[in-house]
Order: C-alpha cells, then sequence, then structure tokens
C-alpha cells in the first residue's frame, strides 16, 4: 500500500490552531504530523523569502514574504509554547493520581507526556528511597530519544534556533502586553491609513495577501506601509479633525 500523501500546512491553518489553543486549556486538536509539517512550512517560506532577496532584495515583495516570515516563525513558536506547558500540566496531574486524555497529542508529544511523568514519579519517591537503610539516591537518566529539533529535519537546524533566538527577542516585550486572539494590529500606532498611487503586483503581508490598484485606499501595518511609501507609490492619508 503507497504511504498517505504528505498535505503542506497553510497560513490559515497554523492561525487556526493559535486561535484555539489560546481559548481553551485543553490541548487543541492538531494532524497526527504536526510538527512535521510545521517545519516543512517554515522552511518553504523561508526558501521564498531568500529567493526573492537574492532576485529583488528591494521590492515590496520581498518586504511582505519577510513579515510574513517573521510572523509565522512568531506564531509557530507560540503554539509550541503553550502545547508544552498544558502537557506539561496535564503530565503532572496525571502523577497526582488524576485522569488525563492524551488522544490530541502528537507522537512527539506523547513522548514529552511521558519523560515528563516518569520525571515526576521518581522525583516523588526520593524521600522514601533515601529512607532505605542504603541510603542512596536514584539517579534520573536522560531518555535516549533524539531531540525534537532533530527529528523534524529542518533545513538548518542551527539557523532554526538562531531565528528562534532573534524573533522572540526581538518581540519578547510585545509578546509578554499581547495576549489578543485576534492576529490584527489593534494598536493604531502600529497601523497606517495609506492611499495606492500606481497599480501593484500581487504581493504577502505579515496577516494576508494584497492585490492593490491605484486609488486604493487602505489600513496596513505600519512597516509595511513605510515600504510604499518610501518607493513612491503610495501616501499616508491623514484623518480629518
Amino acid at each position: 500500500m503507497a504511504p498517505p500523501q504528505f498535505e503542506s500546512m497553510t497560513y490559515d491553518e497554523l492561525t487556526a490552531i493559535y486561535r484555539k489553543e489560546m481559548a481553551s486549556n485543553s490541548l487543541a486538536e492538531v494532524r497526527h504530523d504536526f510538527y512535521t509539517a510545521l517545519a516543512d512550512m517554515l522552511n518553504s517560506i523561508q526558501r521564498e523569502y531568500e529567493k526573492a532577496l537574492a532576485d529583488y532584495p528591494d521590492s515590496i515583495v520581498c518586504e511582505g514574504l519577510n513579515q510574513r516570515r517573521k510572523k509565522m516563525l512568531d506564531i509557530s513558536m507560540r503554539i509550541i509554547d503553550y502545547r508544552m506547558d498544558k502537557i506539561a500540566s496535564m503530565a503532572l496531574k496525571r502523577g497526582e493520581g488524576y485522569g488525563s486524555a492524551i488522544g490530541r497529542m502528537t507522537p512527539e508529544e506523547k513522548r514529552l507526556y511521558q519523560s515528563i511523568l516518569e520525571a515526576f514519579r521518581a522525583h516523588r519517591a526520593l524521600v522514601p528511597q533515601i529512607r532505605k537503610k542504603d541510603h542512596r539516591i536514584p539517579e534520573i537518566v536522560p531518555s535516549e530519544s533524539r531531540p525534537l529539533a532533530e527529528e523534524l529535519s529542518f533545513d538548518s537546524k542551527s539557523q532554526w534556533e538562531l531565528d528562534v533566538i532573534e524573533e522572540r527577542s526581538e518581540e519578547a516585550t510585545e509578546r509578554a502586553v499581547s495576549q489578543s486572539k485576534d492576529l490584527s494590529y489593534d494598536d493604531e500606532n502600529d497601523n497606517m491609513v495609506i492611499r495606492i498611487l500606481e497599480d501593484l503586483p500581487t504581493f504577502s503581508g505579515p496577516y494576508r495577501d494584497y492585490s492593490l490598484k491605484k486609488e486604493d485606499v487602505l489600513v496596513m501595518p505600519r512597516t509595511l506601509a513605510e515600504v510604499l511609501i518610501k518607493r513612491k507609490v503610495a501616501v499616508e492619508v491623514q484623518p480629518r479633525l
């Protein structure tokens, strides 16, 4: 029997998972190959951005892809963090004798759950072990399973880690104060109203694709709007007082 065909993850799928994780204390249901598909999607947008950077580095298309790449990376890591916190909580409750449903965990997450549960049980048994005559403290042997990042076959693991550190450091303050379920900007200082001066080719922004025509007036993330203004294909529209 032929193996099932791999289906790429989409940006809409990613943001839908993010909203579900934000909205509930329970794990959102994700596809069985979630981490592999996530890695594939991030690699794909990275390659697309690098190609644009090589072919037309000063274009709005390149800038839009860069913003989309950063946003996808940030949302991906938020989802992973949310799921890790929930899995850790489920493992601790299980160690205390409560039930926990693991049906929505991926295979990688089930291994994480099991390792946390084993460590929790070993720690709870620490005092009884010390009370025995030999007074030996049991040694917790780390699992021999490979780290998740190695199993996901990123194009460049070191670059993945550097990107995560860079992006999460740059936006740490924003993420700490912004936990909105809506992925659009809420702060008016992050947006700009602009008018388009000429027809533009379709390009990607951090949240959507844009197909803009001359005289279109729209609200756009400030960083992207400033690129269009700098290239003299748009002007800022000041609100009337």
